[in-house]
């Protein structure tokens, strides 16, 4: 029999069961809920945040006060504003990286917004410091040098100065020297035709051949220039003299004469009579010499001074200067005043209509004389 047994552990049977009892039973499972049971997927529960209830500080800066102050930037164009919120910014986000306040997407989050605000205010600030209220205040703080100075005053007159309406010279000579230096100008040039458009038409017709005639007189003398001395009437007038003097080549000198044109106004027009183009030399050096004798005569006179007669008596009347009565006396001890002014205060008659004394009365009592006249 026992031989027997060795061939029965060798059998296949036996290893079979062996290797049953050798394998491990598998672990019990665990229960599960209803909704494993079913086949639900619960989400993972995170803890609350401890970055909200550590930096509750922070949260109201970031979340509440920098919004509020970047709007008020944005409103009120202030640049001290605008820096102060830029700072607090740079300081709050700073801040809540180095401490690690709230969760890793909050901050990127509060990151990028703030970045964008900070652009905004900047461009603000850029755009604030080139308006002109801004570069007032700084030229006012930083006052320009003199040659800058100079140069503002330039730019700005070029630039914001309106053009000033100019009052055209011309508009203010009279008519009538307009149509007199018409004929001049046109006599400087020696054109007849273009004279004969300023002379008077009551002389065109009656003088025969007016042409030849003003070729004959005006031809051989061409003034070189005139200036009118004196002008005798008004534009209202028909008839007036203008006195001009006009310089002539004579040889190899230029020779003043002087001219009394007569004028003349036909349909509202003033003409030339050439009947009145006398030309009589004028002698400049005798005018000067009688200039300046008149103006020495004129500077030398004085006025005659009102001399007095030492000898005339003096007349001396009497007042109540410290009683303030309202007469002039004769009399020092003038019973129409009371005695206690006596003695009354002496001036000099002559001062009787001056400011001081001008409201007196004579008194009738001691005689006093009557205040003169103004003129005498």
């Amino acid at each position: 029999m026992n031989s027997n047994r060795g061939q029965y552990n060798d059998s296949p049977l036996y290893n079979m069961k062996n290797k049953r009892g050798s394998r491990k039973k598998p672990a019990p499972q665990q229960p599960r809920d209803q909704g494993q049971e079913q086949g639900w997927a619960q989400p993972p529960q995170e803890s609350e945040p401890r970055g909200m209830k550590r930096h509750v500080f922070l949260s109201v800066v970031l979340s509440f006060a920098l919004p509020v102050l970047f709007l008020i930037s944005l409103i009120i164009p202030s640049n001290e504003l605008r820096w102060a919120f830029l700072a607090v910014t740079a300081l709050s986000v700073l801040s809540m990286w180095v401490l690690g306040a709230f969760v890793r997407s909050a901050r990127n989050t509060l990151t990028v917004v703030y970045a964008a605000m900070t652009v905004v205010i900047g461009l603000a600030l850029f755009i604030n410091q080139q308006s002109p209220e801004s570069l007032r205040t700084i030229a006012t703080r930083n006052p320009p040098s003199s040659v800058q100075q100079e140069q503002q005053a330039l730019t700005s007159a070029m630039v914001t100065e309106a053009p000033q309406p100019t009052t055209d010279p011309s508009s203010l000579i009279p008519e009538a020297q307009k149509r007199l230096k018409g004929f001049f100008e046109a006599w400087k040039k020696n054109q007849i035709q273009e004279i004969l458009k300023y002379c008077s038409p009551a002389w065109i017709n009656a003088t025969q051949s007016p042409t030849n005639v003003l070729f004959q007189s005006l031809s051989g003398n061409i003034p070189l220039d005139y200036e009118v001395e004196n002008d005798n009437g008004s534009d209202a007038s028909a008839n007036r003299v203008i006195t001009v003097r006009a310089f002539f080549q004579d040889g190899a000198e230029t020779k003043p004469y002087r001219l009394n044109v007569r004028m003349v106004k036909t349909n509202d027009v003033w003409y030339v009579d050439p009947n009145s183009l006398d030309l009589v030399p004028v002698n400049e050096a005798a005018e000067q010499k009688a200039s300046i004798s008149n103006n020495m005569v004129i500077n030398t006179t004085i006025a005659p001074e009102v001399t007095k007669d030492p000898n005339e008596p003096q007349i001396v009347v009497y007042y109540n200067k410290e009683g303030k009565g309202k007469y002039y006396h004769t009399d020092k001890h003038c019973s129409a005043v009371a005695s206690q002014w006596w003695p009354l205060t002496e001036f000099s008659f002559d001062l009787i209509n001056s400011r001081e004394f001008k409201n007196l009365l004579p008194c009738q009592k001691c005689g006093a004389p009557p205040r003169p006249s103004v003129g005498q």
